[in-house]
């Protein structure tokens, strides 16, 4: 489901100020990415809700709706009984409410959702999201994610796909989108699409030990999920390939082998496809026709930014850095665990958020960070590097 994301406010709580929220319409919505880390962001859209503005994921590896419990509470959701369910990030019995039409969806009737605080996913700034648009809704519409215009764009039935996009086949199993890809000369695997991952790819603990067994020493990182915080190793993956389309040098998340347990139904799946190998043009998932156009003109090859500066942040009252990855710039430039981030580029940046401050690095190729380590303060200039290592 989400794993771990494009904002144009700097300052203040974490979450942009919208314009007047309206129906979709031809025009569709805007879409922003909520970062939490150095590649990729959770996509999501805000829809007026009983007269209140409410902000949504739209989480294509989602079983369900979700809702937070706060939101069910304000507006006074009818409960349902709980239910267990099989998601990305692991098995969980989750409450459940009746979620009235959602305004400019082409949702007509009432629908339940599962009630889930996204906290949990996300850290502080989940907490200030309303729910999840989950696959049922998506299965139903062909909807463009335009993640470089910032558009959540509905296509109609008899469009064809633009020049030069490439056309993969999807399928519905378990109510869950499905693609088929090869890594590198191996044969395809099945990977769940999911735009609740802001990652370019996360490879399941099965497949992941497979891919591990020849591979040189990588770096590690946590992954958050519903199924809890696991580690996982990075690496970039020389090809990644459908028949007419091929990624080059994909990053990617490996999982440990204390992957979460996600039912048979996920357990059998090579892993999942996410937000951040797309964000740089745009996605279009036909429900319907069960196809999916992929937009990314004009990228150079190997695409850029598949490594990144090789640092975690998160919030300790101040911005601070959490994990330094090995190998990486902030690595080879001294950067510490516990480091305080002061400024950025001349910003300052004490007060920032995480997905603030990822948000202002976002597209950056190189930044200069001030950092306050115990009385001391430094300047770090950091470029960013492909410094995961290549698996073929």
């Amino acid at each position: 489901m989400l794993h771990r994301r494009r904002l144009l406010q700097l300052a203040g709580c974490g979450l942009p100020a919208w314009p007047q929220a309206r129906a979709a319409g031809d025009e569709g919505w805007p879409l922003q990415l909520l970062r939490t880390g150095d590649l990729g962001g959770l996509p999501w859209v805000q829809i007026e809700l009983q007269g209140q503005p409410t902000r949504w994921l739209v989480d294509s590896g989602a079983s369900a709706a979700l809702v937070s419990p706060a939101l069910a509470e304000r507006l006074r959701l009818e409960p349902l009984s709980p239910m267990r369910v099989a998601m990305a990030g692991g098995v969980q019995t989750l409450p459940r409410h009746r979620l009235p039409p959602l305004p400019g969806t082409g949702m007509t009737g009432e629908m339940p959702a599962l009630t889930l605080d996204l906290q949990q996913l996300l850290g502080p700034t989940g907490a200030r999201l309303d729910g999840a648009l989950g696959a049922p809704w998506l299965r139903e519409r062909r909807l463009r994610f335009d993640f470089a215009g910032g558009r959540l764009v509905p296509v109609a039935a008899v469009a064809q796909p633009p020049a030069g996009a490439a056309v993969l086949p999807l399928r519905w199993e378990q109510g869950l989108p499905q693609v088929s890809l090869a890594i590198g000369d191996r044969p395809p695997d099945e990977f769940v699409l999911d735009t609740g991952n802001a990652g370019a790819m996360l490879i399941f603990a099965g497949r992941a030990a497979r891919l591990l067994g020849d591979a040189p020493a990588l770096p590690e990182t946590a992954v958050r999920e519903l199924g809890g915080t696991v580690r996982a190793r990075l690496a970039r993956l020389a090809a990644l390939s459908a028949p007419g389309w091929t990624a080059q040098q994909v990053p990617a998340a490996l999982e440990g082998r204390d992957g979460p347990q996600r039912g048979p139904a996920l357990d059998r799946l090579a892993g999942s496809l996410g937000v951040g190998l797309f964000e740089p043009g745009a996605l279009t998932l036909d429900g319907p026709g069960q196809r999916l156009w992929v937009e990314l003109p004009g990228l150079p090859t190997p695409p850029p930014l598949p490594g990144g500066f090789g640092l975690r942040l998160e919030q300790r009252g101040s911005l601070t850095v959490s994990a330094v990855l090995d190998g990486g710039p902030a690595a080879a430039a001294g950067v510490r665990s516990g480091d305080q981030v002061q400024a950025v580029d001349g910003a300052d940046a004490r007060d920032w958020s995480v997905p603030q401050a990822w948000a202002a690095l976002a597209g950056r190729e190189q930044a200069v960070w001030q950092l306050w380590r115990g009385s001391a303060s430094s300047t770090v200039p950091l470029r960013r590097e492909r410094f995961f290592p290549l698996l073929r």
